[in-house]
């Protein structure tokens, strides 16, 4: 499997993978060269892509154990602020998770409005249900499964996602 197949892989940018490496205790030495400690790589976010991913997350193995738990550091997978009504129109459920207290919420789409799951009954959403506000920076989201499994972000037909 390349390692742009790997859902985790969706939504990632040179910007995140910078954001994580100077967390991460990397420095920038030269132009577009990364050092930690005796560790060091070229990364050069103008011609990121996917080949050049592959093999610097490789060399970064030992940071994370694998491929797949990196891409997890450098992309949560959970998006500040509301998502599109697209997105949400294409999506039928979603997770929700508030920033503040870390609580993760299971909710519905009903057209492009979020309702929580237990705003329905037996399938079909209360009458006096209120749908999701945007609350901007201070809520997260993701869609996922019936089952609260993250699942790849809706795309348009270029692959973009929603």
């Amino acid at each position: 499997m390349r390692i742009d197949e790997l859902d985790e892989f969706q939504g990632i940018t040179p910007q995140l993978v910078t954001d994580w490496l100077l967390s991460n205790g990397w420095q920038q030495t030269k132009p577009r060269w990364w050092e930690r400690g005796e560790d060091g790589f070229l990364f050069d976010s103008d011609t990121f892509d996917s080949l050049w991913f592959w093999t610097h997350a490789l060399a970064a193995i030992y940071t994370a154990g694998n491929v797949q738990a990196l891409l997890c550091k450098i992309n949560p997978r959970m998006r500040k602020g509301m998502p599109s009504q697209a997105a949400i129109a294409a999506h039928e459920h979603w997770l929700v998770r508030d920033t503040e207290t870390g609580e993760v919420v299971l909710h519905r789409t009903q057209g492009t409005l979020l309702y929580t799951a237990s705003d329905y009954k037996r399938g079909t959403l209360k009458t006096h249900a209120l749908p999701l506000r945007d609350f901007v920076t201070w809520v997260e989201y993701w869609p996922c499964d019936e089952n609260g499994n993250k699942v790849r972000w809706p795309t348009n037909a270029k692959g973009e996602m929603l």
